[in-house]
């Protein structure tokens, strides 16, 4: 939509974008709230998320009143948090941890592709409300295939429903042609877990105040010293990221005339930002490069850098969260990562009308901060996903036995 259309400023421009970013951060707890409060599942919030988000598309599309448009441009923000993150919850807890980098950062170099695609379109449709359908209309195509998607068996032991964990199991040994241990074996297995993760998961009997639910969240992810660390890290790199990647890409925009023109060179730019990210995952330390690639924003290097950062950090945080809390971890740090990206137009537009240098000042120092807070944080690359707060804390402890160890072996003298 343009700010033309409705014989507004292009400030109008700043106050839609606040808009999107103001519902989806409101919408985070509700995400992980279908599925980990109201006991629904990952399945059930991602079919609810894309059905409601593809016929709010159709409707939004036309719209006569600017009022509705916002308000429509209000709850397709609140949408997109059930279908997005929902739907990388599910990715991350049904995949191997070798295969998780591959997968998700195929999904991003798609989304890379439709940028580009996207830009492409409107450049030769110069019509939002065309273009908005057009956009909208591929969702429909996705709709009988979320039929068939099964439901975490990760998420079924935790929330205590093993049986169901096991038919997903069995369903998925037979589409692969393998055998699984046997069925007593693993009915043990799935229950010693169920059990513990009864034990540790806290429970809830509504969802709540927003408020409430934000409190309540954040006291569960600051329970324990090591969760308590990685939360307040992930929390920082993810507002600073977002308020890097924006910031630049306002900034950016300013250099053409064309919106859709830099929309499409803007999605190319991202393209092996994705892949090498990708890449870096899939073959080094993950918990180092995050650093690296955040740096590399005060080189200049720019968008590229950041879009490298904010996928590399997305997927890092679905691995570092036990699987019970995990969706509460991931659905706050992005709701966090809206600050940021709810700064950005304030920090482009207002501090850089005083102080035209200061936006790099402030997203180059920011950049460096996150970078060195990735230290912080522990390596997942090859681990598996620890399922309940206990298996963290227990696995760090032995980490650090393990380190100290090693230190005292290296501070042996020679011979003895």
């Amino acid at each position: 939509m343009q700010p033309a259309d409705h014989g507004l400023t292009p400030s109008f421009e700043e106050l839609r974008t606040d808009i999107t970013n103001t519902s989806c951060l409101s919408t985070r707890q509700h995400c992980y709230g279908l599925s980990d409060i109201v006991k629904r599942g990952r399945k059930r919030t991602v079919m609810f998320g894309y059905v409601a988000l593809t016929v709010l598309g159709l409707v939004s599309a036309w719209l006569p009143l600017l009022s509705l448009i916002l308000v429509a441009r209000f709850c397709y923000g609140t949408l997109h948090a059930f279908c997005t993150y929902s739907s990388f919850i599910l990715l991350m807890e049904v995949l191997e941890p070798k295969r998780r980098a591959i997968a998700a950062f195929g999904i991003n170099t798609v989304w890379g592709v439709t940028l580009t695609l996207y830009g492409g379109l409107g450049y030769l449709t110069r019509d939002w409300r065309i273009l908005q359908t057009a956009a909208t209309l591929p969702g429909l195509f996705i709709l009988p295939a979320l039929w068939v998607i099964d439901e975490s068996p990760l998420w079924l032991i935790v929330n205590g429903r093993p049986q169901e964990a096991l038919q997903v199991f069995g369903k998925v040994a037979r589409w692969h042609g393998v055998d699984l241990p046997p069925e007593a074996e693993m009915k043990r297995l799935v229950e010693e877990q169920a059990a513990e993760a009864q034990n540790t998961t806290p429970k809830r009997s509504s969802m709540g105040s927003l408020l409430k639910s934000v409190v309540g969240d954040v006291v569960i992810l600051l329970k324990t010293p090591r969760l308590r660390t990685i939360t307040l890290t992930i929390y920082f790199i993810y507002i600073v990221v977002a308020m890097v990647y924006y910031g630049l890409s306002l900034s950016g925009a300013s250099i053409s005339d064309d919106a859709y023109v830099y929309l499409v060179l803007s999605g190319l730019m991202e393209l092996p930002a994705y892949i090498f990210s990708g890449f870096i995952v899939q073959h080094f330390r993950c918990s180092l490069h995050p650093c690296c690639t955040t740096l590399l924003a005060l080189a200049m290097v720019g968008k590229m850098a950041i879009t490298t950062s904010y996928q590399m950090i997305i997927f890092f945080s679905g691995e570092l969260f036990p699987t019970e809390v995990l969706s509460r971890g991931v659905s706050t740090a992005v709701m966090m990562s809206r600050l940021g990206s709810m700064g950005a137009p304030i920090i482009t537009v207002l501090v850089d009308s005083m102080y035209p240098w200061a936006p790099y000042v402030i997203f180059g120092s920011a950049a460096l901060l996150a970078g060195a807070g990735t230290f912080l944080l522990p390596e997942t690359r090859g681990q598996v996903l620890p399922d309940t707060v206990a298996h963290l804390e227990a696995r760090e402890r032995r980490s650090w036995v393990m380190a100290l160890e090693a230190l005292h072996e290296e501070a042996k003298p020679v011979g003895t």
